[in-house]
């Protein structure tokens, strides 16, 4: 009868102090607001920003990062007429491991993207909260510049 009686809110405070949010919590953010693209001399024909972010993982448990190889799958996005779409995202070829990168509670990864394009930008980091679950989660950076 005592639950009864507890407000709605003491009854979710009690279950988050009772470990109720057992789950990873990422965080994805680039390292500026602006990167200007850049011929990088040997590798491109054309123009492009480097844009390096890193990826922490707030919350209490471990979060599994798709990947290729060593790099994190992030989705790079571009504002288009007010409504966010996908710019590019890793290609993996298949001699390349995909094995899901392990981050966990507490720890943080630098990463960085190619962009090739001007253009308003976000980055979309993908995530699980173990290795055999198809992506539950998603953290979204700040929007940055290119040009």
């Amino acid at each position: 009868m005592l639950f009864k009686r507890l407000p709605i809110a003491a009854l979710a405070a009690l279950t988050l102090a009772c470990g109720g949010d057992d789950r990873p919590v990422l965080r994805v953010g680039p390292s500026g607001t602006a990167f200007q693209r850049e011929l990088i001399p040997s590798t491109s024909a054309s123009p492009v920003a480097t844009v390096p972010y890193t990826t922490w993982n707030r919350g209490n448990a471990t979060a599994f990062i798709p990947a290729c190889g060593a790099r994190a799958s992030a989705v790079v996005e571009r504002l288009v007429g007010g409504r966010w779409e996908s710019y590019s995202s890793v290609f993996c070829i298949d001699i390349m491991m995909e094995t899901p990168i392990e981050l966990r509670a507490g720890e943080s990864r630098q990463d960085a993207v190619a962009i090739g394009d001007a253009g308003h930008f976000r980055i979309r980091m993908p995530y699980s909260a173990s290795v055999g679950a198809s992506t539950g989660y998603s953290a979204v950076s700040r929007d940055f510049d290119v040009y």
